[in-house]
């Protein structure tokens, strides 16, 4: 990955080009482990969550990082649950509801929009941040495109398999999403039956839920694996749709009753719904299982080539654990790996736009409204959601069931840079609604988020604020007066500066440490 790509690659910039380049040319003569710095409590609030706030640094700092990992593999947030409920229902919605209301096509954009802006607004604003990250995971892991299905049960999906499993027990959340309608729909195992056997399910089952790719199975393997799957739906037709649209069924008429050999052991012929729940159990207690998931949150939490070592301990704790995914995560937190891993990861656009309104304290308010001519107006998906449309990363329409890339060099191309640069030329230029409630006066001069992060007068305290503000660390000294040079502009950088001066500065400070390393790397 290439530095330089952090900050050169937006035409949105145009305006604080000059800045940009100094910010570069800093970041060029260090390494990533050298911008991400060594302050071990930021580096674990940038990993376990989607963004560092003052209060978490406050709340890590003040009881500790052992604690706080046990706080965050135990915290839930009523209150986020119950706001994203109020202003996005239709995430509650039971799958008959689902099939009763979206079964002629006329709502389910509203229906995926609530999901959508429901999943953004935990993110931004839920105290059980850890939480939030690992339905994040589970969901690219376990993926399906949202818009498969006419009928869209992922909001059943996300909610009583992902959410709920999400820092339980993968053998639990594994058995759980191979009986949902939702998957069993995207990975067409609905159209698995005796004499027209469809494989789709059971290699995805293998290479990306399970095994991996290099797990230790056989194309024989994948094929019985089908053959087991066989029969097993959902109810999708009416009349019993009406009452009981998506209650998963096995169909034994449907069953390929036929011996198999699966994973080294014989199924006799005559078998049922029992073979189901037996090849699960070959699955789960493989070696390979172990491996592919300890890998993967290894990739998420330590780097996009997790060390070795690291990898097999977490495997042997998923084995001894019998699949405990905070077992699995206390390790990886805990561990000197972690703990040496600081600018191992690049921001994906979710997390550099969730970071970056976490970072310039957005609330719900702001969150929820747009401006239009200067005033507040309701936009439920608002400029986060399109940001993250235009840059590729829209919450759940990832097609294919990979799940969306967690690797730098998917992310740090042009392409997602201009639109994360886009999407920070808004944030800064938008006005911070929560400020104005406090003070409606304000709204006649505008008072934008940036100038609300840096809350100053002067421009050196601009400068210092947004700092720590922003990226809760320090500069190299080049870096530092660059931004000083930029927002004095030959001023005495100690003396008091009109607000119309200031203010517009300030917004290209802000949005270059936004478009940062300091603030990209993690």
């Amino acid at each position: 990955m290439q530095r330089r790509t952090f900050l050169a690659a937006g035409g949105q910039a145009v305006l604080w080009a000059g800045l940009i380049g100094d910010l570069a040319h800093s970041a060029q003569a260090l390494s990533a482990s050298d911008i991400a710095g060594s302050d071990p409590d930021l580096h674990l609030l940038r990993r376990i969550g989607f963004g560092p706030t003052s209060s978490e640094l406050t709340r890590v700092r003040s009881i500790g990082r052992a604690a706080y990992i046990e706080e965050q593999l135990k915290a839930s947030d009523l209150a986020a649950d119950l706001g994203a409920t109020a202003l996005y229902p239709l995430i509650a919605t039971t799958g008959p509801a689902i099939f009763a209301s979206t079964a002629a096509g006329f709502t389910i954009d509203l229906h995926i929009l609530n999901l959508q802006s429901a999943m953004l607004y935990r993110a931004l604003f839920s105290k059980a941040q850890l939480h939030e990250v690992m339905v994040d995971f589970w969901n690219d892991h376990f993926n399906t495109y949202i818009r498969k299905n006419p009928i869209p049960l992922k909001i059943d999906f996300d909610r009583n398999v992902i959410r709920a499993n999400a820092l339980g027990n993968f053998k639990t959340l594994l058995r759980a999403s191979v009986r949902s309608a939702e998957m069993l729909y995207f990975l067409d195992n609905w159209m698995n039956r005796k004499g027209a056997i469809n494989e789709n399910y059971a290699r995805e089952l293998l290479e990306l839920h399970t095994l991996g790719k290099s797990g230790g199975y056989t194309e024989a393997d994948m094929k019985a694996l089908a053959l087991i799957l066989s029969g097993l739906g959902f109810i999708r037709d009416l009349p019993l749709a009406a009452i009981a649209y998506s209650a998963v069924q096995f169909d034994a008429a449907q069953h390929d009753t036929s011996e198999k050999t699966f994973l080294g052991q014989r199924f006799a012929a005559g078998g049922g719904e029992d073979e189901i729940d037996r090849a699960l159990d070959l699955i789960l207690d493989h070696p390979g299982t172990a491996q592919h998931i300890a890998h993967k949150l290894c990739v998420r939490f330590v780097g996009d080539e997790p060390p070795t070592p690291l990898v097999d301990r977490v495997a042997a704790a998923f084995t001894s654990s019998g699949g405990d995914i905070k077992t699995m995560l206390r390790l990886i937190f805990n561990s000197s790996e972690f703990a040496a891993s600081n600018g191992a990861k690049f921001k994906r656009p979710l997390d550099a736009m969730i970071g970056a309104m976490r970072a310039c304290g957005a609330n719900p308010f702001d969150v929820l409204n747009t401006s239009l001519f200067g005033l507040p107006i309701a936009a439920p998906n608002g400029t986060l959601f399109t940001g993250l449309k235009q840059a590729g990363h829209e919450p759940f329409a990832w097609v294919p069931p990979d799940g969306y890339p967690d690797r730098a060099s998917y992310w740090a191309n042009t392409n997602s840079m201009l639109y994360l640069q886009k999407f920070l030329v808004g944030l800064v230029e938008g006005l911070a609604f929560g400020r104005i409630l406090a003070n409606p006066l304000q709204v006649l001069s505008g008072t934008s988020v940036a100038v609300g992060v840096v809350d100053a007068q002067t421009p050196r305290k601009a400068v210092d604020n947004a700092i720590a503000n922003l990226l809760f660390t320090t500069l190299p000294a080049a870096a530092n007066q660059a931004l000083l040079n930029f927002v004095a502009q030959g001023a005495d950088p100690d003396a008091v500066m009109p607000a119309e001066t200031l203010e517009p500065r300030v917004k290209g400070l802000v949005f270059v440490l936004l478009s940062s390393p300091w603030f990209l790397t993690r």
